[in-house]
């Protein structure tokens, strides 16, 4: 923050910081449902394409059938969730990485989303687009979404029985399947959140953008990982923490405010958010280490 007032005045100017957070709250949302994979020693590589698959779907179908504006979100959220359900049971039954598993899965949503369209199409309902961009009693209303998925992510992750259970997964899974856990239920259900999360920042992006463009969520799964590994959750599970995750989300979202001031070049943008996964690998290093 200091950096970002000293560097450019721009950026202490209440609509700035108004923007800054109405832009992380997609990475808010996506990173918190990427926690629950993580916290179970997994990882979701397909959310970033998901996010674009529901941004099309969306903006497609509500130029279709502009009365249904609900039904089109709940059809999305379904969509979303039923992608996290393959997911998890692909994993269960295949008994393969999720790493190379949800890569396949980043392809076929990749190839899916190009099938339909490879131009922006479609505009997004206005209730999705009040939802990115609009006020609720002088708060963006993102903001409020994220605060409430957060409470939820919160109590599901580290008060529950399931978030127990899950982060005993990401300890040590055998000796979580010694202890009778149900591994392949929790694994479902954490892919389900995942792929959900992806859901609602996909409807964010299309109601920020108001069109369905193809590329929307390209990248967004790396910057999910490294928002919860920098967020001080254990890349191969057994520790999480929703509250550092949102701190890692708003450190993203200055760096790239400030980045973007200075008029950065896209490109060494690239660079510098390449040089801090491999920071967050760094860090995450020693903590690994440390619970082990």
């Amino acid at each position: 923050m200091l950096a970002g007032l000293v560097s450019t005045p721009q950026f202490g100017t209440a609509a700035n910081l108004a923007n800054v957070l109405e832009q992380s709250a997609t990475l808010a949302i996506l990173a918190l449902g990427q926690a629950a994979v993580i916290a179970g020693g997994m990882i979701d590589l397909s959310v970033g394409q998901l996010v674009g698959l529901i941004t099309v779907v969306a903006c497609m179908l509500f130029e279709a059938y502009p009365a249904m504006s609900l039904p089109i979100i709940a059809v999305c959220l379904g969509l979303a969730a039923f992608v996290g359900l393959v997911n998890g049971e692909l994993v269960n039954r295949l008994r393969m990485s999720p790493l190379i598993l949800t890569f396949g899965m980043l392809s076929i949503l990749q190839g899916a989303i190009f099938m339909l369209t490879d131009r922006s199409v479609g505009q997004a309902p206005p209730v999705m687009t009040f939802l990115a961009n609009g006020r609720i009693a002088g708060i963006p209303a993102s903001l409020l979404l994220v605060a409430a998925i957060a409470v939820g992510a919160w109590y599901l992750l580290q008060r529950s029985v399931f978030g127990w259970h899950l982060l005993a997964i990401g300890n040590s899974a055998e000796s979580a399947r010694k202890a009778g856990l149900n591994l392949a239920s929790r694994t479902r259900t954490a892919f389900v959140l995942s792929g959900l999360c992806a859901g609602i920042a996909g409807l964010l992006v299309a109601g920020r953008l108001g069109t369905g463009f193809p590329n929307a969520g390209s990248g967004l799964e790396l910057d999910s990982i490294v928002a919860v590994v920098l967020g001080g959750t254990l890349l191969k599970g057994g520790r999480v923490s929703v509250a550092g995750i949102l701190g890692a989300v708003l450190f993203l979202g200055v760096l790239s405010n400030i980045l973007n001031l200075l008029q950065v070049p896209a490109f060494t943008q690239i660079v510098v958010k390449g040089l801090i996964v491999i920071a967050a690998i760094l860090v995450d290093r020693p903590r690994e280490a440390a619970a082990a």
